[in-house]
């Protein structure tokens, strides 16, 4: 626990993640500390489009981190030109939301609640589709299987992969165990940790630190890794989400 005088959050996180919530966090006197977490490598696009080239034309593009819109909306549109007007695209998150829109697409749609399984469940609601979906490695094929069960049709397509970064430092564990909250974006996220610690130190941390995660899935991987306070963030805004976490810091150092 830091000093009262200096409450400290620190980010784990793919670069470029939450970068909304500095300035919230500054202008109410909170240090924020970032530490790079997987780091994502794109894959050969030449691999994927030809997949994209030889499948129907989708009603329906899911999206579920900001980097896959670079590593595969990006590519596909310089390959094949403007997108059809009646394309529509899903972003699992406002960060996924907002890189779309940066990237010149217009019907940009997001379910209620955060993540890929709330994306899932608002396409349950719709008749079947022909859905593109660009993911990392390490997302793993449940979406699509689920998607598919719903009975859409669903090219799932690895645009890029997630790659251990080095070890942490020095600085980065001491800003870890002095930490008044704990940020991490993803199951990967977490386990990445728990590797780059020592067994130890990583338990020492899910006793004592109280833990922000983004969505259900990451709470109960928090859970199954012994987190004892890990709270879901209301993942609809930066502005919302700066909010919790300085309510959790309240709670965190009282």
């Amino acid at each position: 626990m830091t000093s009262r005088s200096s409450p400290t959050v620190v980010v784990l996180s793919a670069p470029g993640t939450l970068q909304g919530i500095d300035s919230e966090l500054r202008r109410a006197g909170v240090r924020l500390v970032r530490i790079a977490s997987l780091e994502p490598r794109p894959v050969d696009a030449t691999i994927w489009l030809e997949r994209l080239a030889r499948a129907p034309t989708p009603d329906t593009v899911v999206v579920t981190s900001r980097t896959a819109v670079g590593t595969g909306v990006r590519p596909w549109r310089r390959a094949f030109g403007p997108f059809p007007a009646l394309l529509e695209f899903w972003a699992a998150g406002p960060g996924t939301a907002q890189a779309l829109r940066r990237a010149g697409i217009r019907r940009v749609h997001r379910p209620r609640t955060v993540g890929a399984m709330a994306v899932a469940k608002e396409l349950d609601r719709r008749p079947p589709r022909r859905v593109v979906y660009f993911r990392s490695d390490l997302a793993g094929p449940r979406l699509a299987r689920t998607l598919r069960g719903q009975g859409h049709r669903v090219v799932d397509l690895v645009v890029y992969r997630l790659e251990a970064p080095p070890p942490l430092d020095a600085r980065a564990r001491r800003e870890l165990s002095t930490a008044d909250l704990l940020v991490v974006t993803s199951p990967s996220g977490l386990s990445d940790l728990r590797r780059r610690l020592d067994r130890a130190t990583f338990s020492r941390l899910a006793r004592t630190t109280r833990l922000v995660v983004l969505g259900e899935r990451s709470r109960r991987a928090a859970h199954g890794h012994g987190f004892r306070h890990a709270s879901v963030a209301p993942w609809t805004t930066e502005q919302r989400f700066a909010h919790h976490l300085l309510r959790e810091l309240r709670n965190a150092r009282t």
